[in-house]
């Protein structure tokens, strides 16, 4: 192990592949594609609104940080068939169905791991992890994922405390309301009136 993937590993639990495959997941910068007039800067310097040059960076990196972790963290679809005790042909008509949250990694399939509670294991089953899909998210996904959003956007909105999901006097994240039992309704119609596919 290099130094490299020394550094990944220590300072974000990541593997080299994890890594290469957050970049591939980064939209390809193009600065040439999105020059201003020099009218238009000029008004939005004059409102305050000026060139970050390192905006982009941080941004990017905090972007390969959570696919990385998406990737690092995901299930694979044979992990995942077994974990939910479904057919191949069930797990691949559910992903492209969109019930379940699949993502690219270089060609291939994998599930990341936000969306399943882990269940008991049994002595029988020491192999896989034994599954359940979080219940009521197979409602929630079809919407969500239709919109064709990046997956750190589809992670950070089912894992980001809502101000709409109240459980004991206490905002709780999409995940986080759906494993307390409560109703998918009030899920459906924040994905429904929210801004944050927009952002």
């Amino acid at each position: 192990m290099d130094e490299f993937d020394e550094l990944l590993r220590d300072r974000f639990d990541l593997k080299r592949a994890d890594l290469i495959s957050a970049l591939r997941a980064l939209y390809p910068q193009r600065p040439g594609s999105a020059r201003l007039t020099a009218a238009e800067a000029h008004l939005l310097d004059s409102f305050g609104l000026t060139e970050d040059p390192e905006s982009y960076v941080e941004n990017a990196a905090d972007v390969i940080a959570h696919m990385g972790r998406l990737y690092n963290t995901a299930y694979s679809p044979a992990a995942v068939a077994k974990g939910l005790k479904v057919s191949d042909s069930r797990l691949r008509q559910r992903r492209i169905n969109h019930t379940l949250w699949a993502i690219d990694d270089g060609g291939k399939w994998v599930y990341p791991a936000i969306q399943f509670e882990l269940v008991e294991r049994r002595e029988d089953e020491l192999d896989a992890p034994a599954l359940k899909h979080v219940r009521g998210l197979d409602q929630v996904l079809p919407t969500v994922l239709s919109r064709k959003l990046h997956p750190t956007a589809v992670a950070g909105f089912l894992a980001t405390p809502q101000p709409e999901l109240v459980v004991d006097e206490r905002p709780r994240s999409v995940i986080e309301w759906l494993l307390c039992g409560e109703p998918v309704g009030p899920v459906l119609h924040l994905v429904e009136v929210s801004e944050w596919a927009g952002s």
